[in-house]
């Protein structure tokens, strides 16, 4: 019978830090869902009509605000690294 060892696939020890407060991400996506909910509409009313709307709306729009999330996620891991 094989003895189960907790290791990683390098083969080395890891040492168990604080736990990381995957919520704080959890809510920010949620959160950054429910402006794109909320500002859709006022961003298509601004960009006008056409190619350049549906661009902005659907493409431009949701990636600032997921680049904006995945940078304050990297700041709440800098803040929380040991």
């Amino acid at each position: 019978m094989a003895v189960n060892q907790e290791t990683n696939l390098a083969g080395r020890e890891e040492i168990i830090g604080r736990k990381y407060p995957i919520i704080l991400e959890r809510i920010l996506l949620l959160g950054v869902v429910i402006i794109f909910i909320l500002g859709y509409q006022e961003v298509n009313d601004k960009t006008g009509e056409g190619f350049v709307s549906l661009l902005s709306t659907w493409c431009l729009f949701p990636f600032v605000l997921l680049f904006s999330a995945e940078m304050i996620g990297r700041l709440i891991q800098a803040i929380n690294r040991d």
